[in-house]
């Protein structure tokens, strides 16, 4: 009886090819891909939020560089630049008897900014209350849900405890003041600070 099949030389070098090559054709299909291993974030646009305490911006500039004004095409343009959907809300008070404050809001409207106002609060001893950090704050609290990115463009300390809960959530949240006057407190909370006159052209006025 015939046990086995005895190859020649040739015959079993040319077995073994074949076997290589069905070894390699497999590890090809089981090999996985390193580039597909590394784990990446789906594809989509970037979302961000901007938020300006325009009043806080406005006393702080103004204290340091006197009569200097904000350039709010400027600011648009530089937080628009990396090609992200970005939301820009401006808060603001305002004199409804004073025409220039008024069309100030109508031009923010018309750069892109989603404006949140209310008129100024005469007190009985004549001061006058103008403040939007609790409009602005809540703003941000409910928003920051449903974006990447949150950009607050003010130096007021108040802030900084909501930065810090925002950050638990995970999102990165940057901030744009003047260094001179924005709080160590809100600096230290933020992920990235961002000196207000190291943007080019901040400070004219066209």
């Amino acid at each position: 009886m015939k046990l086995f099949n005895w190859k020649s030389r040739d015959e079993w070098s040319e077995s073994m090819q074949q076997i290589e090559q069905d070894v390699d054709r497999l590890k090809q299909q089981w090999n996985v891909n390193m580039d597909d291993f590394i784990p990446r974030p789906p594809h989509r646009i970037w979302r961000v939020g901007a938020f300006i305490d325009v009043q806080n911006i406005y006393m702080c500039v103004k204290s340091v560089f006197g009569h200097t004004k904000i350039n709010y095409r400027i600011l648009r343009d530089f937080l628009t630049r990396d090609g992200a959907m970005v939301k820009m809300i401006a808060f603001t008070c305002y004199d409804p008897e004073n025409r220039s404050q008024v069309d100030f809001m109508h031009a923010l409207a018309l750069m892109g900014y989603r404006v949140v106002a209310k008129p100024l609060k005469k007190m009985p001893d004549g001061n006058i209350k103008a403040s939007m950090d609790m409009e602005m704050a809540l703003e941000v609290i409910v928003s920051a849900q449903y974006l990447d990115e949150i950009v607050l463009v003010t130096g007021d300390g108040d802030f900084a405890p909501i930065v810090d809960h925002i950050a638990r959530m995970g999102k990165v949240i940057k901030v744009i003041g003047p260094d001179k006057l924005t709080s160590p407190e809100l600096i230290r909370s933020c992920d990235q600070f961002i000196n207000l006159a190291q943007i080019d052209g901040i400070f004219s006025v066209d």
